[in-house]
């Protein structure tokens, strides 16, 4: 019997066909490579899909090549995609839920704000989902919010990387040739993309405590 994904394109008598039952068991192995061939082509048509056709997509948005991964080539691809898209449901939608696991987008009219609402399961971009936002926002919409419904789960944004010097006093320690307790030090604090902060306490440079801080 011929297999079944041929059946729906032939005759109910082709079915115990013992010459076309040999002939598609010998053209499979290039029917399988003909349909793969055809798929990789057409996940180039979309930006978002694309790999090696990012190339034309780069040429069209930027008119040069990106010299990025693949992943952040396709970031910028689709914001310079969105920022042509008209200012609607449909196009929040899919910005929103390329930033995470979108619930909903809904209107505060009295505030004049979209609020996109997400799940905690996964990371939000809230980034780059402010950065699209403002890239189409119309200039009688004020802004837009994000709400992540988290049940006492860490909830991870994701952001740039960055580092900068921070100047620091080292508590407790006295240095006898300028009368200090404390000093001023530098060195380099990087920012990871998924972090948190926290207050943290520290002593006065040139300021004597009579009793440990």
């Amino acid at each position: 019997m011929i297999p079944e994904r041929y059946r729906q394109m032939l005759p109910p008598q082709w079915y115990e066909n013992k010459v076309a039952e040999y002939h598609f068991e010998g053209t499979a192995t290039a029917v399988d490579a003909f349909a793969a061939e055809r798929e990789d082509v057409l996940r180039q048509f979309h930006p978002w899909t694309a790999t090696w056709g990012l190339d034309v997509w780069d040429w069209i948005y930027f008119g040069q090549k990106q010299l990025l991964g693949v992943e952040e080539r396709r970031k910028n691809i689709r914001q310079k995609h969105w920022a042509r898209l008209p200012f609607t449901l449909a196009t929040l939608k899919t910005m929103g839920q390329s930033a995470g696991k979108l619930e909903s987008v809904k209107e505060d009219f009295e505030n004049k704000e979209i609020i996109f609402e997400y799940s905690g399961i996964g990371p939000v971009q809230l980034v780059d989902l402010s950065r699209n936002f403002e890239e189409i926002r119309p200039v009688h919409v004020n802004g837009s919010k994000a709400i992540v419904r988290s049940k006492r789960e860490s909830i991870l944004v994701s952001a740039f990387a960055r580092s900068f010097d921070a100047e620091y006093p080292i508590c407790g320690l006295f240095y006898a040739e300028d009368d200090l307790e404390g000093r001023i030090f530098k060195e380099s604090m990087a920012i990871q993309e998924i972090a948190r902060t926290s207050p943290v306490n520290y002593p006065l440079t040139d300021t004597f405590y009579p009793v440990p801080e």
